[in-house]
């Protein structure tokens, strides 16, 4: 390298020398290069010699600044240089500061009113000693209850005037939302998980944050001169406000910002590619920079404002003191393979529960009318996860509140309990969700992996340490394509290492590519339907 660096200088007159390009036409200087020695040659160019000079001047001429240099290739247009990104930028910040403070009350709300109706009515030491986590160990008054909150629920939708609803999926693919929507989806959450719901809890933090970032977005485009004058800039601050508030309600919930943020990313441009031509190489939608710069303070504003109010206590061990090895990555496809066999799984019981409330709900709507068929079905729903708990009382509410008990308590847990609370946990959720109770299906899915880590560490005999992370992204991760944000999930909860990385992201590779790489879902789906 010395020589070639050497040259450059001299021959660009860097070093006090001139340019070859700037010689009189009658003398060409050279560099000459011998054993790391630099010496200045000059000789006296003919005509030819002359005129290629005199096209090598013109080239370099004509040539436009900067033409030659790779860092051209990387940079994108700039979209921080216009007072309308700063208007953005602070309100997008003050949305994550107010859907932070929201998630506040909205946990409260969805979680200690479940829990202490279950523990008043449920065995002494509820969730804190594994007697109570075994077969049957549950109250035979949770079915009633159960029951009698699905009605409730049913009740509440009919009054309300919400049936069909639009996932938080569906508003990240499409950003459209409809704020009197998303504010019944809210009130029928919290009703939902309050009544017993094995449901995800980020159905309704997700469905606020999109109405209040639809919300202020219609509000700037209609006082702000410079964006009632662009109708194009209008709509794209309306999508982008979308995704930022729900980037911001997940921000508060999970362990860290940056993965609400590349769960947004990831699952707004998820399915793109085959809408793409066949062929292409760099296929599928991708989110303009614009809008991944939002995201950022969204979710971490929306993080640090629910921290300030109700801090999340450290995990005890955490995962990063776990020793790493170099075998992970083999044993991860062993673990993916498992994984995708135990998402499968859980997609087949949820397709089965709603083909039959389907067939059910059709004929109870023929026959007593539509506000009928939505209360009976929400009743179902709520009989069958009060029998789900009194049987399996480990499915519990979203998973999330389970998932510490578990692994505390797992070596008091047999292999076919644990087996039995996974297909409970998929068929209470699947119930509630096909007969109309409301809430999320991540936090499920991932319980239904952290079980089936526990298992596949006894099946195969590895270290939990390794099966558990690994099912808990890979399960989730299997049906739904966003690999960076299942990576994320169990190093922000568990705060692993870097070098532990390496078998997770393996496992939700191998895992997401047997079901959606090789179309086998898309297959079932045609057939399916």
């Amino acid at each position: 390298l010395k020589p070639y660096w050497l040259k450059q200088c001299v021959g660009s007159g860097w070093l006090g020398v001139p340019s070859p390009h700037t010689a009189s036409p009658a003398m060409v200087r050279t560099v000459a290069v011998a054993d790391g020695n630099v010496s200045l040659q000059e000789a006296h160019s003919g005509p030819r010699e002359q005129e290629e000079g005199a096209a090598v001047d013109q080239a370099h001429a004509t040539q436009p600044l900067g033409e030659d240099n790779p860092m051209k290739d990387v940079l994108d247009i700039p979209w921080a240089d216009s007072p309308t990104f700063l208007l953005d930028l602070v309100l997008v910040t003050v949305l994550g500061v107010v859907m932070g403070l929201l998630s506040v009350p909205y946990s409260w709300i969805t979680d200690e009113p479940e829990k202490t109706w279950f523990e008043k009515t449920g065995p002494e030491g509820f969730l804190k000693t594994p007697e109570t986590m075994q077969f049957r160990s549950g109250a035979l008054l949770w079915i009633p209850l159960c029951w009698a909150g699905g009605t409730a629920v049913g009740i509440l939708k009919v009054a309300i005037g919400l049936d069909a609803y639009p996932s938080f999926i569906t508003e990240l693919r499409h950003q459209h939302v409809d704020p009197w929507i998303s504010a019944k989806v809210l009130v029928c959450c919290i009703a939902s998980l309050d009544v017993g719901a094995t449901l995800g809890l980020e159905a309704g933090l997700g469905a606020t944050g999109s109405a209040l970032g639809y919300l202020m977005a219609e509000a700037v485009n209609k006082v702000y001169p410079p964006a009632i004058a662009d109708p194009e800039k209008a709509d794209l601050r309306r999508r982008t406000f979308i995704l930022c508030g729900i980037a911001a309600g997940f921000g508060a919930i999970l362990p860290t910002p940056f993965i609400a943020a590349c769960l947004v990313a990831e699952i707004a441009s998820a399915g793109s590619e085959r809408l793409s031509p066949e062929g292409e190489f760099m296929a599928g939608r991708r989110l303009p920079k614009k809008v991944l710069t939002f995201l950022v303070p969204a979710a971490t504003f929306s993080f640090v404002a629910r921290w300030a109010l109700d801090p999340e206590p450290m995990v005890k061990t955490p995962g990063y003191l776990l020793p790493y090895d170099n075998w992970s990555a083999v044993y991860a496809i062993g673990i993916g393979i498992f994984s995708a066999f135990v998402g499968l799984v859980f997609l087949l019981i949820q397709a089965s529960c709603k083909a039959l409330t389907v067939k059910l709900g059709g004929a109870i709507e023929r026959c007593c009318g539509k506000a009928a068929r939505i209360i009976l079905l929400a009743s179902l729903g709520g009989a069958v996860t009060g029998v789900g708990m009194y049987l399996f009382p480990l499915v519990y509410s979203s998973g999330k509140s389970c998932m510490q008990p578990t692994i505390l308590h797992a070596k008091s847990l047999s292999t076919t309990l644990l087996i039995g609370t996974a297909l409970a946990k998929c068929v209470t959720f699947s119930m509630g969700i096909s007969c109309g109770l409301v809430g999320g299906l991540f936090f499920p899915a991932m319980f239904v992996g952290l079980l089936g880590g526990e298992v596949a560490s006894r099946l195969f005999n590895l270290d939990p340490g390794l099966t558990i992370p690994i099912m808990l992204a890979a399960v989730p991760g299997s049906f739904v394509t966003a690999p960076i944000t299942m990576l994320s999930l169990p190093v922000g909860m568990f705060v692993m290492g870097p070098l532990h990385t390496v078998a997770v992201l393996m496992g939700v590779v191998t895992s997401n590519t047997l079901l959606v790489g090789t179309g086998l879902l898309q297959r079932l789906l045609r057939k399916a339907s």
